[in-house]
């Protein structure tokens, strides 16, 4: 993932409300530190910039127009309906759209997904 994109956008995520026990904590809480730490680490042999974004509203948020709903979405709700400019998109679009936008990153070209590259071993 890493070499495939310049800049990375990703959620700064502390997962405190994971877990109820102290242990359990500290666990979840290494494990992501971990993740990131090597995600950064990753990013940085290969000349990549990562942009660390505070995970507050993300899913409430138009990546459009930058309104928020005035209520939670349940989980069981995957599509994202803005009540001000009337966008439509999965959920998880939505939110990782909302992290471009909050980390100063153009999402104009974001819903392509992976960009086109060569497979490696295949003769063009």
């Amino acid at each position: 993932m890493v070499v495939d994109f310049d800049q990375l956008a990703v959620e700064d995520l502390r997962p405190r409300f994971l877990t109820r026990s102290t242990m359990a904590r500290k666990a979840a809480d290494a494990a992501i530190s971990a993740a990131k730490h090597e995600l950064i680490n990753m990013a940085r042999k290969h000349g990549r910039t990562v942009h660390l974004v505070h995970p507050a509203h993300t899913t409430m948020d138009c990546g459009r127009c930058g309104a928020r709903t005035k209520h939670a979405l349940p989980l069981s709700e995957r599509t994202y309906t803005c009540i001000a400019c009337g966008a439509v998109c999965p959920r998880d679009k939505n939110s990782a759209r909302v992290m471009l936008v909050r980390a100063g990153l153009d999402p104009a070209g974001a819903d392509h997904g992976r960009p086109d590259r060569p497979t490696a071993g295949r003769a063009a």
